[in-house]
């Protein structure tokens, strides 16, 4: 059957077009009398307004794009989490979301707004000097990151206080009476790419430990079992005595667990094992992992309430530890306590907040 007119909605309803148009665009002036007659017959004839028209007619398409780019290591269990949180806000506003993932460099964006097919845009993996923060501020376009840039862009927004989580999961670990901590990190492509949320949660901890006059050591490890065995092992090469390990590999945290039982390395009395990651990732894992809570939803809710905001304000996220079963004082508690108060000096360590 052919598409309903809006010249036919007003003859059903005994109005004029440019009434029904009012009432489609949520003209206040328009009578409730007038206004439910207008909606009993869009109702009755199944009109359906054209996007594109109304696009044209009101400057806005109430579509927003969120570009992820898609790498070899991207697990869906990490980003979908963000994803809803984006979708689930945007659908309150009333927008659509439009995913784009073919966006590293920004041509597929650049294309998307000024082609004019949507009203914002969302971008996640940021990263340093990102050609597409540079790009989008010189569109026609609202933007917001998830995810902070590194180059001081004034563009808006939120991200995980990542270097804040490195220096607490550190205090936390000490604060058990470990002194001996490795970092097992993002697989080395996010930094080969200078993808800033690895960058800062390593430097968080490394300065930590060095400010507790406390030896680093981290490596990147692959979303592999062979990568995670190889950067395993080479994490206790480097430190025959390691006690505790901070991990920030969301995807490999399983593959992990699974490499230290083929070591024979028990959870938590051979090594404690604190996760930056989402907490449902945490809970999935035999034993529950402790772990630094990354927000995922609440943060993808955040960019879209920044797109939405008349004068959006960027923030941080402040990191929440949720105890779990993998952490506890190393077996040899008491030397490790009497060699960290040598080491030390006057120093104190903070409590970290728990949930």
């Amino acid at each position: 059957m052919p598409d309903v007119t809006i010249a036919e909605v007003a003859s059903h309803a005994g109005v004029s077009p440019s009434t029904v148009s009012y009432v489609l665009n949520g003209n206040p002036k328009i009578s409730d009398h007038t206004r439910e007659r207008v909606r009993a017959s869009i109702k009755a004839l199944n009109y359906r307004p054209h996007a594109g028209a109304r696009a044209l007619r009101s400057g806005r398409t109430d579509v927003v794009a969120l570009a992820i780019p898609m790498y070899e290591w991207t697990n869906e269990r990490v980003v979908m989490p963000f994803v809803y949180g984006v979708v689930e806000a945007a659908r309150r506003h009333g927008w659509n979301v439009m995913l784009l993932t073919d966006a590293e460099h920004g041509a597929e964006i650049d294309q998307v707004v000024r082609s004019k097919m949507v009203d914002g845009v969302v971008l996640m993996e940021v990263r340093e000097d990102d050609e597409r923060v540079a790009a989008l501020s010189g569109l026609e376009a609202r933007a917001v990151t998830l995810g902070m840039p590194l180059q001081g862009s004034s563009m808006p927004y939120v991200d995980f206080d990542f270097e804040a989580c490195g220096r607490a999961s550190v205090d936390y670990l000490v604060e058990l009476g470990h002194t001996q901590i490795g970092l097992l990190a993002a697989p080395s492509g996010v930094f080969n790419r200078k993808l800033g949320y690895a960058q800062r949660l390593w430097q968080g901890v490394s300065e930590r430990l060095r400010e507790l006059g406390l030896d680093f050591h981290g490596c990147p490890m692959e979303p592999t079992m062979d990568g995670v065995l190889d950067a395993l092992d080479g994490l206790y090469k480097k430190v025959p005595g390691l006690t505790a390990v901070v991990v920030h590999n969301e995807g490999s945290l399983d593959t992990l667990l699974q490499a230290l039982k083929q070591r024979d390395k028990d959870v938590p009395s051979d090594l404690s094992v604190l996760a930056v990651c989402q907490r449902d990732l945490a809970l999935r894992v035999s034993p529950v992992l402790t772990c630094m809570d990354v927000p995922a939803v609440e943060m993808g809710r955040g960019a879209v309430e920044l797109l939405h905001a008349r004068e959006p304000t960027s923030y941080l996220v402040a990191p929440v530890l949720v105890p779990g079963a993998s952490t506890g004082p190393p077996r040899s508690r008491g030397r490790v306590r009497e060699a960290l108060t040598t080491r030390r000096a006057d120093k104190p360590v903070g409590p970290v907040r728990a949930t």
